[in-house]
């Protein structure tokens, strides 16, 4: 048989013939050939059998068939070794005797990963798959009956295929797979390690500050022994062997040591050792002799062993084992681990939580195990790293030391107040204002930074924290350093950060801002500052604490003030102090026979964009309006000698992004902007603008009365309601607008509510009423003023009812005078045109012909009419041409005349059809030399303000000589229309 495992009880199925090995075909491959197969070489029962090993080789045998009680493989019937008979498949089998156990990754032989080998690879069990069968294993391994799980490295992700599940009375662990395969999936397995009850290791207890040094003892189960220092057993190999176990090198110093302790425990074995052992429990074992008891084995080694953080109290766990370094894997890291190597390096007893991703480290320790005697991890026994397996790389143990973290107040001008940070895993975090709740959590950050006692919360100063994670929660229970206390970071996007001060808050101050004497204002009292050791180190860290540019120079002064502070500052050894409080000094100093420090600073300038109006900036640096109030506005508009400021909505700015603003806090001391506390930083408010009362001017809706608007420098704006303002600020306010004195008499206007942002606030101390000008929001109706040459405007009178006869009379003349305008358009159409006398039947239309003829009606009926139109027909222009006409007919154009009113007058319907066809003139008008004839359309027929008769008159007209009288018919033509030949125009000729 093939296969990986030297013992052969695995693989496929081959058979020697003639010197040549042949695999046997498996195409009738069952559990009684495997048998036969397990059986003849010894390896135990069957475990699987297969045949889907795919081949195209030559079968040494085929159509295999046993019966099962065959001693080989031979004995069963088959067809051998044909060289026509080719296999598909292989016969496979796998053997108890194949499957084997260990405990990987552990102290010893009986503690560790359960690892299986199986077809020749060793794997890792799942818990999911395993159903606790320890006890198997520690039998298995005689590593006595029982076992409890322990937690190991996790080792590489090759994980067994098969579930372990064992029937009572298995021996061994073969007996507990089966061929059903694991549901779990891979990313979610995690893998079996247990300790046996009859695991022991060896470990020194000694002087923790000596390591690998130390009294040698033995651990099992719970319990620990120390190792007989009988010369009989205890020598120069024996000491090497412990030594090279515990990886400290050799022994250079072995003896025994009397015991003590007349209940030390000894170990019920004596060891003798040879080089070629690598454990002490490889060596000889030796029946202990009368005196085994009466003296305990004790070794110094040659090499040493260190255990660390990268960053002294935080970091990285780095191991140091002669010459070697590198960390340790976080896959066995315990808490206890954690808790004892902050507590031996002095940072705290206490573990925080880690909130950073641990980087890839290369890992020299896989683990480590200690026992109750051990002090010190370094008396640990560890598990190096000496294969190729890199899992742990990717999980180096990482520990975080109560001690590492420490408070501090991050404004840097004055001492013992501020915002609260503490620094936590190598950043300094913002503190909430939930973790400052309880008062001793206050008084132990006060306490720990020489403050005194904790006074209050205050608000937090400066830019936004920039940092994701905070400080959410502190418990200290009257602890005196942050290092006792548990405390809680995480990333908490609700968290408010505050400040803190301390009953020992001081700053230092300068008479002149930045230029002048020092002093210390400590407990409302100022303290003279001695210039003895001052240098332009201290010079630079105070003028730069000031906000004041660079040191320029130092002068001593004598002092007014006797009273010194007992302190004094010099910090030769530091080149740039954070502060100057730094420099401070905790020796007391004798102020007797002492001078004052004078200090000369750059100035600070502070400044805006206009005069008394604009943006605020403070050495060139605008203002961000985070902690800005209005008592900071009033502060400058005093300061640049403007009055009070004026606050409105709508003042501020955006800020541009990534852009370093000024943070202002004043106290209440401060009288200038440039003595104020400022940090710099981006902002997350808006930029500060202040307009100044110097800007103010009042104006009135009318000459000296009416509504009262003010000019803030930007905008008229009207104000909020006078309210009780004293008669003497009415009378300024007048006289401000030029107008004399205040009248009380006069009506006000009633105006509607308005939203107001303005008001004006009087006291005896405002000299000039543009100073009473302050912020103010109302939704009320805006002030009124009415002052001494106010007129009052005069009621409105009411208009004289209105005559209607003149509008009817008006009415009446436009509709004659429209009428008239009419009939001469018509007169102009007929003067238009002039026919010839002689006219032809042919001309004429049928009317016309009846008209000649006297057989007509004097209305044609509405069909008659349509019926015409209907049959009629547009005549051509030669139609209307005679054969004695000797002249051409043509019409004159009137620019002023509608093109509807220039075509020839017909009937309703005619009319009708003309507006269709402009053809329609020469169907009805024929020109000659004696005379025309015309339909005529009633003039009132087409508008619209005078009523159209129902009725068309039809008319004959004739042109003669003289004036003649047109026949009487039912309706008359009108007068107008009857004119002399000398009103018509000829064609051609000039009229």
């Amino acid at each position: 048989m093939d296969g990986k495992n030297p013992s052969k009880c695995y693989g496929a199925v081959h058979i020697d013939v003639n010197g040549e090995r042949l695999p046997v075909c498996g195409s009738t491959w069952t559990m009684k050939e495997a048998e036969v197969v397990c059986k003849e070489l010894n390896c135990g029962k069957v475990i699987k059998h297969s045949k889907d090993q795919k081949t195209n080789e030559r079968g040494a045998m085929t159509n295999v068939n046993c019966l099962g009680s065959e001693s080989s493989l031979w004995h069963c019937r088959a067809r051998r070794n044909s060289s026509a008979v080719m296999c598909s498949e292989k016969a496979s089998v796998i053997c108890a005797d194949s499957i084997s156990v260990r405990l990987k990754d552990g102290p010893g032989r009986c503690a560790g990963r359960v690892e299986i080998q199986y077809e020749g690879e060793w794997r890792q069990v799942s818990k999911n798959e395993w159903d606790d069968k320890s006890d198997v294993v520690c039998r298995q391994l005689g590593c006595g009956n029982k076992s409890k799980p322990e937690t190991f490295i996790k080792g590489p992700d090759n994980f067994l295929a098969n579930t372990v599940k064992c029937k009572p009375g298995a021996s061994t662990i073969s007996d507990c797979l089966t061929n059903s395969e694991s549901k779990t999936a891979p990313g979610q397995r995690e893998n079996v390690g247990i300790t046996c009850e009859e695991h022991k290791v060896v470990f020194l207890s000694g002087d923790e500050s000596i390591p690998c040094s130390g009294r040698v003892g033995i651990r099992h189960d719970s319990n620990a022994y120390w190792l007989s220092g009988s010369n009989k057993t205890w020598n120069q190999e024996s000491a090497n062997i412990v030594c090279q176990q515990m990886n400290c090198g050799t022994a250079s110093i072995f003896t025994p040591v009397p015991s003590t302790d007349m209940q030390a425990k000894f170990w019920d074995k004596s060891y003798k050792c040879s080089s070629n052992a690598k454990s002490l429990f490889e060596c000889e074992t030796k029946t202990p002799s009368s005196d085994h008891n009466e003296t305990i084995a004790k070794v110094t080694c040659t090499g040493t062993i260190t255990l660390s953080l990268t960053k002294t109290c935080w970091g990285h766990v780095i191991a140091n084992m002669s010459g070697r370094s590198g960390g340790v894997c976080g896959d066995s890291w315990k808490q206890e681990y954690s808790e004892m190597l902050c507590k031996s390096h002095g940072c705290g007893d206490k573990v925080l939580k880690a909130i950073n991703q641990a980087e890839n480290k290369e890992v020299l320790v896989k683990s480590l195990h200690t026992t109750n005697l051990v002090t010190d991890l370094t008396q640990s026994n560890f598990v190096l790293n000496d294969d190729k397996d890199n899992t742990c790389n990717r999980n180096p143990a990482y520990v975080i030391c109560s001690g590492s973290v420490k408070p501090r107040f991050s404004s840097t001008r004055d001492k013992c107040v501020g915002n609260v940070e503490v620094f936590y895993e190598g950043k300094w975090l913002p503190v909430c204002e939930s973790a400052l709740e309880k008062e001793d959590v206050r008084h132990t950050i006060c306490e720990q930074l020489g403050c005194g006692r904790a006074v209050d919360k205050i608000p937090h100063f400066g830019p936004k924290p920039t940092e994701s994670n905070v400080i959410s929660q502190l418990q200290c229970n009257g602890a005196k350093s942050l290092s006792e206390c548990s405390i809680t970071s995480d990333q908490d996007n609700s968290c408010k950060p505050v400040g803190l001060n301390c009953t020992g808050w001081r700053k230092m101050w300068v008479s002149g801002t930045c230029r002048g004497p020092v002093s210390v204002l400590s407990n409302g009292k100022h303290h003279a500052v001695s210039s003895e050791g001052w240098t332009p180190i201290e010079g630079n860290s105070l003028c730069d604490d000031l906000n004041c540019g660079s040191y320029k120079s130092k002068i001593d002064v004598d002092s007014n003030n006797k009273d010194f502070w007992n302190r004094s500052f010099n910090c030769p050894d530091v080149p740039k102090p954070e502060n100057i409080w730094e420099c401070e000094n905790n020796e007391t100093l004798d102020s007797r026979e002492k001078k004052q420090l004078f200090i000369n600073c750059e100035e600070s300038v502070v400044t805006l964009s206009q005069n008394c109006l604009g943006v605020v900036r403070i050495n060139k640096l605008e203002v961000c309006s985070s902690s800005w109030t209005e008592d900071y506005s009033h502060m400058i508009c005093q300061e640049k000698d403007c009055s009070n400021a004026i606050l409105r909505k709508g003042i501020f700015t955006n800020p541009k992004p990534n852009t370093q603003y000024n943070h202002v806090r004043c106290s209440s001391n401060h009288h200038r902007l440039s003595q104020c506390m400022t940090v710099k930083g981006k902002c997350d408010g808006q930029v500060v603008s202040v307009a100044c009362i110097a800007n103010v001017e009042f104006n009135t809706t009318e000459k000296c009365g009416g509504e009262i608007r003010v000019f803030d420098g930007n905008s008229w704006e009207k104000i909020c309601p006078l309210g009780n303002l004293r008669p003497v600020f009415l009378d300024k306010l007048c006289n401000k607008l030029g107008c004399g004195g205040y009248i009380d008499q006069i009506r006000r206007i009633k105006n509607k509510n308005e939203r107001l942002n303005l008001g004006l606030n009087c006291t005896s101390n405002h000299m000039d009423i543009k100073h009473c000008v302050v912020s103010r929001t109302c939704t009320d109706r805006p002030a009124q003023i009415y002052c001494t040459g106010y007129s009052t405007p005069a009621p409105p009178t009411e208009p004289p009812p209105t005559n209607k006869v003149p509008i009817i009379v008006g009415v009446v003349l436009s509709l004659v005078l429209l009428i008239l305008i009419i009939v001469f358009v018509r007169i102009c159409i007929v003067k238009k045109y002039k026919n010839d006398k002689n006219i032809r039947p042919t001309m004429l239309s049928r009317n016309d012909l009846e008209f000649e003829s006297g057989e007509y009606e004097d209305v044609p009926s509405k069909e008659n009419e349509m019926e015409e139109f209907g049959r009629g027909r547009f005549r051509s222009e030669a139609e209307f041409i005679t054969e004695n006409d000797a002249r051409s007919t043509s019409s004159f154009s009137y620019d002023d005349i509608d093109e509807a009113e220039a075509e020839p007058l017909h009937s309703h319907a005619t009319t009708a059809g003309a507006s269709r066809d402009k053809n329609i003139q020469q169907d009805t008008l024929n020109q000659s030399d004696d005379g025309v004839t015309y339909e005529v359309e009633d003039p009132q027929e087409n508008y619209d303000d005078i009523e159209a008769s129902p009725e068309i008159t039809q008319t004959k007209a004739e042109v003669h000589d003289s004036l003649v009288t047109a026949p009487e018919s039912n309706t008359v033509a009108p007068p107008a229309l009857v004119q002399e030949d000398g009103d018509y125009l000829v064609p051609n000729q000039d009229g």
